[in-house]
């Protein structure tokens, strides 16, 4: 477990085990398929409790860096209680996300903070679906409400949403075009906002 690093090390703010948390992304990654070479960090920001949720993956100098608010682990009945269930739902689909990024389609996939909001709507599905796939417990009505908000409430986006949920393998140009099949279809302007924005949380 040595290659798995949760910061910080000790919460203060809220209830959480940094070595539980350590052990459950050790698990999901080896069901996932990350490399067992690629060092993992996990970066919990506790100074955002739920609602105030986001979470971002990037690769940086050979290292998956997961992002998350404290919010996202947060148990929706007991503040600053840990929710496993939520935990592992949450990192199973940023390691997905992360493994995405290691392959040679993912190569001209933007940074998580120019994702627009469909953009990572279409992506998070396929990671949702594949989750599912391994065995994790999912929320796919939930998940579909997200992608129909962001990629339009129609049968073009309803269809894209089922495809993306049962595909096994598929690269950005394809979710990209995915995306733009989900728009031409939606009657709804197109507002194009950008997705998840860390620094946001702090204004």
């Amino acid at each position: 477990m040595g290659r798995v690093e949760v910061r910080p090390a000790e919460f203060t703010l809220v209830r959480y085990d940094a070595g539980l948390i350590a052990g459950i992304t050790e698990e999901l990654a080896a069901k996932v398929g990350v490399p067992d070479d690629l060092a993992i960090v996990i970066d919990v920001d506790e100074e955002l409790p739920s609602p105030l949720t986001g979470s971002a993956v990037g690769i940086v100098d050979g290292t998956a860096v997961l992002w998350f608010s404290g919010g996202n682990f947060e148990d929706g009945r007991r503040r600053m209680e840990f929710d496993e269930a939520m935990a592992r739902n949450e990192l199973a689909l940023s390691l997905f996300r992360a493994r995405d990024r290691l392959q040679p389609g993912f190569a001209g996939a933007p940074p998580d903070d120019e994702l627009s909001e469909a953009q990572r709507g279409v992506w998070d599905t396929w990671a949702d679906g594949r989750a599912a796939r391994i065995g994790e417990e999912v929320r796919p009505v939930r998940r579909q409400y997200i992608f129909r908000l962001y990629n339009g409430f129609t049968d073009v986006a309803d269809a894209a949403f089922e495809r993306l949920w049962s595909a096994d393998e598929l690269t950005w140009a394809d979710l990209e075009a995915i995306g733009a099949e989900c728009a031409e279809a939606d009657p709804r302007p197109q507002a194009k906002r950008k997705g998840f924005r860390q620094e946001s949380f702090r204004r």
